[in-house]
């Protein structure tokens, strides 16, 4: 071997490159002989330095599959340009499998005539084995990028579209195949749902910031068939290794479900569910906005407020029913006569109140006026009875001059009251003298009836336990206050608790109850022989109780003086009272909880605000609000509600009780939930205090 063929050799071998040299007999590529180059029969997995065998054994190493392939390849270039390429599988003594690269021109004599065939063969393994891999990685990529539940669609760094999966073309309403190489603007165009004002595209604001950017919570997207959907998203950079963008992704799913959740919750908060009406809450927010443009800008309103005259006729005549009907038609009519910058609101039962913006006091009397005579003229038919109602209406001007919302509502509903007091159906304007006359009438009708429940020892407790509903052995019971007449018949808190509050008399209240179950400690002590620490009440105490200074003093003193060991008392406090004074009513919290007090937010869940200010309080027990509680069985979205205090309730370390539990189906459903406590009827009936043994 010369020098020359050895540098060859050397070449070749580096490269793991082989010689391939077959002969043609007879026009017959099968009928010649291969002859390898050194290191050739290497290729076939075999040790033979160099290798000369039949076209025949060489077949033997093809794949059975590849063999036609291999023959008709070079029999075609015989006839043909005189030149093949192939790729085929040959399998090593050892059965494992290799992949070979032929290439290689047909050489002929002087007549023209194919004698053989030469080139050069390799080895392709490791290609074609990273080759596959990639692919499988592509496929693997695509299949999981089409069974992803958002929407992801790429571009390149001009913004047209490159690629989008399932979802995408779904919710665009574009094919893929119809939206490549097109402008991101056809394709994903967003607005904003409220004002339909387009919002900047994601990828252009991508690109522009050169960063990750996420939409408003509310855009709404525009399918290529007008559909709107609501959704979110997030557009971010496609990098390549030098840093430079290269596209952006975006990927994006439909929120629809969750935002028309969030909008019902929102109304539901803010709404009476019977009429539609905004409720007190909704009401007092608008009062409050009123005042502020009063006093910033100089503007006058005026603030309504509506007693229904006679509709207790129609309640006791007909039912309940009956009166939820005529409410219905009373809100449709009086929102018939107003303006649209008005606001009507239910207050409670059969109070309504009206905003009129922008109303001058002449023109606030007129408007009042109007609303009186349609409800006077209406008349409500119910099973062949016809009734007749009016409404007392109070009036007061909200200008520069007033001084707060709560004194704005309270003179509304004093100067209502003397438009009652002057015979009913009638416009009152609310005047200072309308307060003493109210409160002579409070006086009159409630504190001398509270006073005489003190003296007569008219007060009684009741209480409904509290059951675990995970196996806890704590014995948990609320003190319910009730209230005997003349007649001995027991008066609900909802009837004198209001005038109460009013009248400075809820302390003494308060502090009633709570000296009367600490004696009733002392006295069941060592009665039933059950811990201490696994009996448990729980006390209301009202707001007008928590910001009184001497409260917490009084407290102790009564644990000193019936010896009542502080674990045995959990005080609830609603959220309304709670977040009035939230820095003293945390004040008051966490001295008493120091010596082992605990403390349950009452009615939780209320006010949309409700988690907001949960943070700020050391509460031990969640009661959610009755009205989510009590339909759960059969309401989504109070189900979602409950389910979502649970949570984070459990998150924060606080213990949770449903209350109204009043069915087994509501039951049911709190404890799926998990819920630790339920109380109502479904759980057990109130018990006389003196009679509970727990």
């Amino acid at each position: 071997m010369n020098e020359a063929e050895a540098r060859l050799q050397k070449a070749l071998a580096a490269a793991r490159f082989a010689v391939w040299d077959a002969s043609v007999v007879g026009q017959q590529v099968s009928a010649g002989e291969v002859v390898w180059s050194a290191g050739g029969a290497a290729l076939l997995g075999l040790q033979e330095p160099y290798l000369t065998h039949s076209f025949g054994d060489f077949l033997q190493h093809v794949h059975p599959q590849d063999r036609s392939h291999v023959v008709d390849t070079m029999q075609q270039a015989l006839g043909g340009d005189l030149h093949y390429a192939l790729e085929y599988r040959v399998v090593w003594p050892d059965g494992s499998l290799h992949w070979l690269a032929a290439c290689a021109d047909v050489l002929q004599d002087e007549q023209g005539a194919p004698i053989r065939t030469l080139g050069i063969i390799r080895d392709i393994t490791a290609d074609k084995q990273v080759a596959l891999e990639l692919l499988l990685l592509k496929e693997r990529a695509e299949v999981t990028l089409w069974s992803i539940g958002d929407g992801v669609l790429t571009t390149d760094a001009t913004g047209q579209v490159q690629c989008m999966n399932r979802v995408a073309e779904q919710l665009t309403g574009w094919a893929k195949e119809d939206a490549l190489g097109i402008a991101i603007e056809r394709v994903f165009h967003i607005v904003d749902e409220l004002s339909e004002d387009a919002f900047e595209n994601p990828v252009r604001k991508c690109l522009r910031l050169n960063q990750t950017v996420a939409v408003s919570n509310r855009s709404a997207l525009i399918s290529r068939t007008g559909q709107r959907i609501a959704i979110e998203d997030t557009a971010a950079p496609i990098r390549g290794a030098d840093g430079s963008t290269l596209g952006v992704v975006i990927v994006f799913h439909d929120v629809s479900h969750e935002r028309q959740l969030r909008h019902e919750l929102s109304w539901q908060a803010s709404h009476d569910a019977l009429t539609g009406l905004i409720n007190r809450r909704e009401f007092e927010f608008q009062v409050v906005g009123a005042l502020a443009s009063a006093k910033a800008d100089g503007h006058t309103h005026a603030l309504l407020y509506l007693d229904l005259d006679q509709f207790k006729i129609v309640n006791d005549t007909c039912g309940h029913g009956a009166g939820d009907v005529l409410l219905q038609h009373l809100a449709s009519l009086l929102q018939s006569h107003m303006r649209d910058s008005d606001v009507l609101a239910r207050l409670g039962g059969d109070e309504l109140g009206v905003l009129l913006l922008n109303c001058p006091a002449r023109q606030a009397v007129a408007l009042a006026e109007k609303l009186r005579e349609a409800i006077k003229d209406y008349r409500f038919v119910w099973n062949q009875n016809t009734f007749e109602v009016g409404a007392s209406i109070g009036l007061v001007t909200i200008d520069e001059h007033s001084k707060s919302t709560s004194e704005l509502l309270s003179a509304a509903d004093q100067a209502c009251y003397v438009a009652k007091e002057q015979g009913r159906n009638r416009v009152h304007v609310y005047q200072e003298t309308d307060l003493v006359l109210a409160k002579r009438h409070g006086d009159i009708l409630w504190v001398s009836r509270l006073n005489d429940a003190f003296d007569k020892q008219r007060f009684q407790l009741f209480v409904q336990p509290i059951v675990s509903l995970k196996g806890a052995d704590v014995q948990h019971a609320e003190v319910l206050l009730r209230m005997q007449d003349d007649g001995n018949r027991l008066i609900l808190p909802g009837a004198f608790i209001p005038a109460a509050e009013r009248y400075d008399l809820m302390v003494s209240i308060d502090r009633w109850v709570i000296e009367t179950v600490c004696k009733y400690l002392m006295t069941q002590r060592d009665r039933a022989g059950v811990p201490a620490d696994t009996r448990m009440f729980s006390i209301n105490l009202s707001g007008v109780s928590l910001n009184d200074d001497q409260l917490h003093d009084f407290i102790v003193d009564r644990f000193i003086r019936y010896r009542t060991v502080p674990a045995q008392i959990c005080f609830e406090i609603t959220e309304t009272a709670a977040v009035a004074n939230l820095n003293k009513a945390k004040l008051f919290m966490t001295r008493l909880q120091a010596i082992g007090v605990q403390f349950s937010l009452d009615d939780f869940g209320s006010g949309l605000s409700s988690f907001a200010y949960l943070k700020s309080l050391p509460v031990n027990f969640l009661k959610i609000d009755g009205l989510f509680v009590r339909d759960i069985a059969t309401n989504e979205i109070n189900r979602a509600m409950v389910s979502a205090i649970n949570e984070v309730g459990h998150v924060m370390g606080i213990k949770t009780v449903a209350e109204y539990v009043e069915t087994a189906e509501v039951l049911a459903a709190v404890r799926a939930i998990g819920i630790d406590f339920a109380q109502g009827y479904a759980i057990s009936t109130l018990q006389p205090l003196t009679a509970y043994r727990p």
